[in-house]
């Protein structure tokens, strides 16, 4: 009977191990080929892509057709299944790999339209540009149609297929770039909620300052349970004319904020034929570089944090086929929309009904007495394709502004450099002209002030052309003068990372790359030195409260290891939530996520020491500030001890740290595809930021660029983990270090620097026919 066991328990070890080394031979086989010949339908002339000692493939084409059908192979090959996720969340259908699971977000994506808004861009894209995109998705069906049982691990294990890609699947994935980049109308929301609830009075004194309240009044409207406030993306960049840096020609540094995923948002890409030269990063999905640089000139965005969403109340006819609009009753159109599920024999059926405003989003997005529709830049259609096309071909600041004027969506903030010693700055996108306190609130869609009444002219922007001071920065805060005519936004953040640049800046009289690298590198709290007085006024001489203030009076504002910066952001934490929970109640987690990072909430009422806010409702006592300070820092001190036990073993790197985790990595059996946690720096208000949910970093630096335009080979680039999305490619996450450690790598541009840090040579070359 012994014998038995141990024969079966050998039988079954072994049975498991072929299981696994029958995987692992299959997964890595699927690995994408970077040397050899393949032989493709549909090129015209022979193609080489070289990958570097990084993975970046540099794509040198004879011709633009062939180009773009590089990039979709290029891409294709190390990026199929993050290609597919995103055009199934942009059309909403997940559900259709994950079940129901999935099916509440397919209903917001299918109910948002951006089905609709990539159409409509699609009909506004020129014969060329209609060519150039035809061309891509022909090169990412070729590799689609090259595989055979050799699929990325992804679509083995969900067992699907991804179908053919169409030009209109690439349009999609920029509009769902605009939504992660637009929060406008959840702020609508957010702000209605609490000036009915709170009273006009209380609820201006945590709005952002200088907004002006409708003198209509507002229905109850909720973000649905489902729809979690998103947080909105950051990021910064800036340049340096000559004047300023020790080569006598421009830097310009960018850093873009947005999710850590794994694999990342961005792909590292090097274009080439005789009418394209530029590297940079793009999104797998869409051809083209979207941050970096050519021959001549240089870019970065952040986001411009425009106001390009409004709500409207609706009335709607007792037969439900028509809506009030300003000159009377208009029929709704109606779109019936049919979701397949993953293991269910019936789909799901919605209808959306669109009013001239845009699509009515009660009650899947909303929740509202009355419905409400929104408008959104995004539904008139766009040529943001065509205006990356002109970009990356650009020679100077004239074809530069042209290419530019046509970003329609996501609106951006642009900063410009060119060979010449030339610096610039260009706001982006459609921005509505419509009056200021319609904007910030939703408003009765029947009554003529609330309607958009065009857009903000290109020239009447608030764009620079070599300025004076010899600098340009934003970082997601207010770029327009006060008396700037036209409304754009209160969205912005609180200035502290934008001031914080411009204190380093000013610090030295010439820059160089290895400053810039301290800059974008660098952790110290502008937001701290508002707080830390109050904090140290206080004196305490025995308790928890005394050792948290020794502790607290003695940091250096940078938000490294140590128990000082954990003591501070738990303390952070608790303070918000003490002060502005008892009066939100129910509405504090969105107001928090939503305006904490604006100059709005305890940043408003900071300077008073007696304001209402800081007296809670549940005690006979009239709190002050310091009540306030005293009682959070001590629960704060209280926590750390509880969760992580003697002040020395705190640890703020350790605490926010990042997870490197993949979509599947979810799940306890496919945690092999996720890198770990690691330890991390920084925190929302610093130029190294990090953004949490909870106590890990989930956002944050996705890339980091500087570009030396005196020679371009001195340029470098870092992005989150690495350039292949296959598990087992040494490209999955070799950038990690250079990530977490602040360090970079080269962007290879010239040929002879290409040629020396090569990795493998691929030649695509047409297939003949027989």
């Amino acid at each position: 009977m012994k014998k038995f066991f141990v024969t079966l328990l050998f039988s079954l070890f072994f049975l498991f191990l072929g299981f696994l080394l029958f995987f692992f031979a299959y997964f890595y086989h699927s690995m994408p080929k970077i040397k050899g010949e393949v032989s493709l339908k549909g090129l015209t002339t022979e193609v080489i892509i070289i990958k570097d000692y990084w993975g970046v493939p540099h794509i040198f084409a004879q011709n633009e057709k062939d180009l773009f059908f590089a990039c979709g192979y290029a891409h294709a090959q190390e990026r199929m299944w993050q290609m597919d996720l995103n055009r199934r969340a942009g059309f909403g259908r997940l559900s259709e790999v994950f079940g129901k699971m999935a099916l509440e977000k397919d209903k917001l994506m299918r109910n948002l339209s951006l089905k609709e808004a990539a159409f409509k861009d699609y009909e506004k894209l020129s014969s060329r540009m209609k060519e150039r995109l035809l061309s891509y998705s022909d090169g990412v069906n070729s590799w689609i149609d090259s595989r055979r049982f050799n699929w990325p691990p992804e679509f083995l294990l969900l067992r699907y297929r991804p179908q053919p890609w169409r030009p209109i699947d690439s349009l999609i994935i920029k509009d769902v770039m605009a939504f992660l980049l637009c929060t406008d109308f959840q702020s609508e929301i957010l702000r209605a909620k609490l000036v009915k609830h709170l009273g006009a009075q209380k609820a201006l004194e945590i709005l952002e300052e200088g907004i002006e309240i409708p003198s209509s009044g507002f229905n109850d409207v909720s973000l649905s349970d489902w729809l979690s406030s998103q947080t909105v993306q950051a990021s910064n960049n800036w340049v340096l004319s000559g004047n300023r840096t020790e080569s006598g020609k421009p830097l310009l540094a960018n850093d873009p904020h947005l999710e850590i995923t794994l694999p990342p948002i961005w792909f590292e890409i090097h274009l080439n034929c005789p009418t394209i030269n530029v590297v940079g990063v793009s999104i797998p999905g869409l051809p083209l570089v979207i941050i970096g640089h050519n021959e001549s000139i240089s870019w970065g965005m952040t986001n411009s944090a425009a106001d390009v969403q409004d709500l409207f109340i609706e009335k709607i006819s007792s037969s439900q086929d028509m809506y009030l609009d300003k000159d009377g009753w208009k029929p709704l159109m109606k779109i019936e929309e049919v979701i397949r599920i993953k293991g269910e024999k019936e789909p799901e059926r919605m209808e959306i009904r669109w009013t001239a405003r845009g699509p009515i989003i009660s009650p899947f997005i909303v929740e509202s007495q009355t419905p409400v529709s929104l408008s959104w830049t995004i539904y008139q259609g766009g040529r943001t394709f065509e205006s990356l096309y002109l970009l990356n071909k650009a020679q100077n600041w004239d074809e530069f502004v042209d290419a530019v004027k046509l970003f329609d969506a996501p609106s951006q903030n642009f900063v410009y450099a060119d060979r010449h010693g030339n610096i610039g700055y260009y706001l982006s996108g459609k921005i509505p002209i419509r009056r200021e306190e319609t904007a910030l609130f939703p408003v009765p869609g029947w009554e003529e002030e609330g309607h958009w009444k065009s857009f903000i002219d290109e020239e009447e922007k608030p764009n620079l052309y070599n300025p004076d001071k010899g600098y340009i920065i934003t970082a997601n805060n207010k770029i327009i003068p006060d008396d700037f005519p036209y409304y754009i936004s209160f969205d912005w953040d609180a200035p502290f990372r934008a001031e914080r640049i411009e204190e380093i800046l000013l610090q030295r009289e010439k820059h160089n790359i290895e400053s810039f690298k301290r800059i974008q590198n660098d952790v110290f709290s502008k937001k701290s030195e508002l707080l830390l007085p109050f904090l140290r006024e206080i004196d305490e001489k025995e308790g928890d409260l005394s050792k948290a203030l020794n502790i607290v009076k003695q940091w250096n504002l940078e938000m490294k290891s140590g128990k000082e910066p954990a003591l501070y952001e738990v303390f952070m934490d608790i303070f918000h939530e003490e002060v502005l929970k008892d009066e939100l109640g129910e509405n504090f987690e969105k107001f928090d996520s939503l305006f904490r990072r604006k100059k709005a909430g305890l940043l408003r009422i900071l300077d008073d020491p007696f304001s209402s806010w800081f007296d809670k409702k549940g005690t006979s006592l009239v709190e002050t500030r310091e009540d306030i300070i005293r009682i959070s820092l001590e629960k704060a001190y209280k926590w750390l001890e509880k969760n992580y036990g003697d002040p020395e073993k705190w640890d703020w790197m350790k605490i926010n740290s990042v997870d490197f985790k993949h979509v599947l990595g979810e799940v306890p059996v496919f945690r092999f595809f996720n890198r770990g946690s690691h330890p991390s720096d920084g925190n929302a208000f610093t130029v190294k930021a990090s953004f949490s949910k909870g106590n890990n970093t989930t956002w944050g630096v996705s890339f980091r660029q500087i570009i030396d335009l005196s020679n371009l080979k001195n340029s470098i680039c870092v992005l989150t983990s690495g350039q292949s999305g296959h598990f087992l490619s040494r490209f999955y996450d070799d950038q990690i270090p250079l990530w977490l450690e602040g360090r970079y790598h080269p962007m290879l541009f010239y040929s002879e620097d290409i040629e020396a840090k090569a990795k493998g040579n691929l030649w695509l070359k047409p297939l003949l026919r027989k």
